[in-house]
C-alpha cells in the first residue's frame, strides 16, 4: 500500500509465523495499520512474499517505461500511448498511476526510496534462487541495483526509470513523440490487420489514412 496506504491504515500485511498463539497476540497491532492481513506460511514467508511483490512492482515500472521509450522514439506521445494501454490488457498500477503521476510529470516523489527498493530486490533475488533457471526477474532486479548506484541515497524508487532514459538518450515527457513521422511503410512492416478489419482498412487507405490494427485481449 506504500506511504499513502500506511497513512490511511489500508496496507496489506504479509505475515509469516510458526506460532498460532503468538500470531493471535500480534494481530490487533498489525490490524491497526492494515486493511488486509495474509498469513503466508512459516516464519520468513511474509518477508519473502513482500520482497517478491516489490520486485514485481519495480519490474512492471521498468517494463512500462521501456515500452513507452520505444513508442516515443517511434513517434507516439507517451500520454497518448498510456491512454490506449490503460483501457487495454497491458495496463497495470504502474501504467495507470506511477508512470503518469511520477515519471511523465518528472515529479519522482512517490515516497519510497530507491535504496529500500534495491534492498527488497536483493532479498527477492535470494528467493528466486529457489527456482532453477529463473531469468526474467533476476535480469530486472540486477538493473535496479545498477540504477540505484547511479542515483542519490534519497532518490525515489520511481527514478529507476532514469537508468533506462540515460541508456536511450532521452526522457519520457508528454508531447515528446515525433508527431507525424511514423511512416506508413514502418506500420506495414510491424502491424498485421485482422481479416475482419481488412475492408475498413482498405477504405481508410483509399482515403489516404494509414491504419494499424491490433487485437486487444481483454
Amino acid at each position: 500500500g506504500g506511504p499513502r496506504g500506511a497513512a490511511a491504515g489500508s496496507l496489506t500485511c504479509m505475515l509469516g509465523s510458526d506460532d498460532d498463539a503468538a500470531t493471535e497476540r500480534v494481530l490487533p497491532v498489525v490490524r491497526s495499520f492494515s486493511q488486509k492481513v495474509v498469513r503466508c506460511g512459516p516464519v520468513g514467508s511474509g518477508h519473502a512474499v513482500k520482497a517478491v511483490n516489490n520486485a514485481l512492482n519495480v519490474t512492471h515500472l521498468l517494463l512500462g517505461a521501456e515500452g513507452l521509450l520505444a513508442l516515443q522514439q517511434f513517434g507516439v506521445d507517451p500520454e497518448v500511448a498510456l491512454s490506449a494501454i490503460n483501457t487495454s490488457s497491458g495496463r497495470s498500477l504502474q501504467t495507470e498511476v506511477r508512470l503518469p503521476e511520477e515519471v511523465l510529470s518528472r515529479r519522482f516523489g512517490y515516497g519510497f526510496k530507491l535504496p529500500l527498493m534495491a534492498k527488497d530486490c536483493r532479498i527477492a533475488a535470494g528467493v528466486l534462487k529457489e527456482l532453477p533457471g529463473a531469468s526474467l526477474l533476476p535480469a530486472a532486479l540486477d538493473m535496479v541495483q545498477r540504477a540505484c548506484a547511479e542515483e542519490s541515497k534519497d532518490a525515489d524508487y520511481t527514478r529507476v526509470v532514469c537508468h533506462l532514459e540515460r541508456k536511450a538518450g532521452m526522457e519520457l515527457r508528454p508531447g515528446a513523440g515525433l508527431a507525424g513521422k511514423v511512416l506508413a511503410s514502418r506500420l506495414a512492416e510491424s502491424a498485421s490487420v485482422p481479416v475482419a478489419a481488412q475492408p475498413a482498412a482498405q477504405a481508410a487507405e483509399a482515403a489516404g489514412v494509414s491504419v494499424a490494427a491490433a487485437v486487444l485481449l481483454a
